[in-house]
This record gives structure tokens, sequence and C-alpha cells, in this order.
């Protein structure tokens, strides 16, 4: 094995690839009396500056903007119970709910819930739910998509 292949290199510390090879090959009499020493050392203070090394981040989750619109998982408990109680306000001859095509929220006095629901007829709406603080929700606007 060439010395060059088993040294190695850190910011902050240099281990000389002589000094690795006179070690490997048990030859420090033959070298510098402190070789073996020196690389000990330069490997203690490449483990200790190693283990101080800053560990990566877990991902910061996206913070929820106070007032503005989020993109909203259509199968959670709340939209779901929006989606039912705006396809239960809709005009007759539409039928009941068949999916929630899309669904978004707003922060505001309680939760606005924007929603595209599939009825069974169907006919596509579009329907916007206040999900009030008090845990009632009051349909504000809905209307016929194309």
């Amino acid at each position: 094995m060439k010395p060059e292949e088993i040294a190695f290199e850190h910011p902050y510390v240099l281990v000389e690839p002589y000094m690795v090879h006179c070690t490997m090959a048990c030859k420090c009499n033959e070298c510098r009396s402190s070789c073996k020493t020196r690389n000990w050392l330069s490997l203690a203070a490449f483990a200790a500056l190693a283990a101080c090394a800053p560990k990566a981040a877990a991902p910061v989750p996206v913070p929820q903007i106070v007032g503005g619109w989020q993109s909203a998982d259509p199968g959670n408990e709340q939209i779901n119970a929006a989606a039912h109680f705006a396809a239960g306000q809709m005009p007759p001859g539409h039928g009941g709910l068949a999916d929630i095509v899309s669904a978004e929220t707003q922060v505001v006095a309680g939760t606005n819930i924007h929603l595209v629901l599939r009825l069974a007829d169907g006919s596509r709406w579009k329907a916007t739910v206040w999900h009030r603080l008090d845990g009632t929700f009051v349909l504000t606007q809905a209307a016929p998509l194309p």
C-alpha cells in the first residue's frame, strides 16, 4: 500500500502520509522517534473535531400563515365535516357528496375552508365554509363549476 493512499486531510488536522506509513509498518524507530505519538494525537484530534461537527437539522415545518390560504388534506376530519355540510346546503336534486376534489384552509376568527366538490349527479361545485370558533359551520359561498 502506498503512503499517499492512506493519508487523510481535515481542515484543522493534517496527517502526513509518511507518518501514517511509518506507523502502519511499525517502523517508527527508523522514522522520527515521535511519529507514532504524533499520529495518534492527530487521530485523536480528528475524532474530537468530528464528534463536535454539527448534525444535520430536521426539516423545518412550513409555518401556517394567518390570513393566507394553505392547501389541506381532503381526508382530514374537519374538511370532511365541512364538505358534508356544504353538500347538504346545495340546491335539491344534486344528490349527496361524491368526492372532495380539493381543499384549502384560511385561518381567520375560526377557519375558512375553500372546497371543490363533486356531487352524486356528477356536477362540480366551488364552496366556501366558515368553521366558527364555537364548532358550527356556515356556508358563505357556493357556485357551480363548468
